[in-house]
């Protein structure tokens, strides 16, 4: 199977290729705008917003996995979220589209929820609060009137929540390293909940 990951040089995505690479059955591809460090012989170096060079790179391709996104907190302008997020998806599509590629999966994010929901799942409506979270909801909306569209396609949308494993250095270690240098300083009662999820 021919899979292409695109925005696969983060640290979700280099673990997925560690994951797949371990198995014969797949071929894989990253397409990113920046190099992978561990997998650059298997990383093109393209934007999801070169629409051209997309379906150029999706030529018989099985399945795509989009992990692409702008998530920063501090993004600017904040029209990259909507550019990437959404018109990234859009491109993605057409990409698909004409390269009769029927099988996608998309990284969303619990965003799309809002704040303060007790244990949403996918019947919960969506209430995002901040750009990232709106331009996902958007690029979900996009995906799902996609695939009303073309019912027989094989299409998957995960909601994944703040994700940290060994080897990244983003908000979740931030926070760590503050508890266990003792500089952390605990607002409140202490008791506040966050939802996590860990790559090994």
């Amino acid at each position: 199977m021919k899979i292409i990951i695109i925005g696969g040089s983060g640290f979700v995505g280099t673990k997925l290729i560690d994951l797949m690479t371990q198995s014969k059955e797949f071929q894989i591809k990253n397409f990113d705008k920046v190099n992978s460090e561990l997998y650059p012989n298997l990383t093109v170096i393209g934007n999801v917003l070169d629409k051209s060079f997309l379906k150029k790179e999706l030529k018989g391709v099985d399945l795509v996995i989009l992990l692409a996104a702008e998530h920063r907190d501090d993004v600017t302008p904040t029209s990259l979220y909507y550019d990437v997020n959404v018109q990234g998806m859009k491109n993605t599509l057409e990409a698909m589209a004409l390269n009769n590629i029927t099988r996608l999966i998309f990284t969303s994010s619990v965003a799309i929820y809002g704040l303060d929901k007790d244990n949403p799942n996918e019947n919960f409506p969506a209430a995002p609060f901040n750009h990232y979270g709106k331009s996902k909801w958007q690029a979900e909306q996009v995906l799902q009137d996609w695939y009303k569209l073309n019912p027989d396609l094989n299409v998957n949308i995960v909601r994944p929540t703040v994700i940290f494993g060994e080897g990244n250095r983003g908000n979740v270690f931030n926070l760590l390293s503050q508890i266990a240098s003792g500089k952390f300083l605990m607002i409140g009662s202490g008791e506040n909940q966050k939802s996590m999820s860990y790559i090994q």
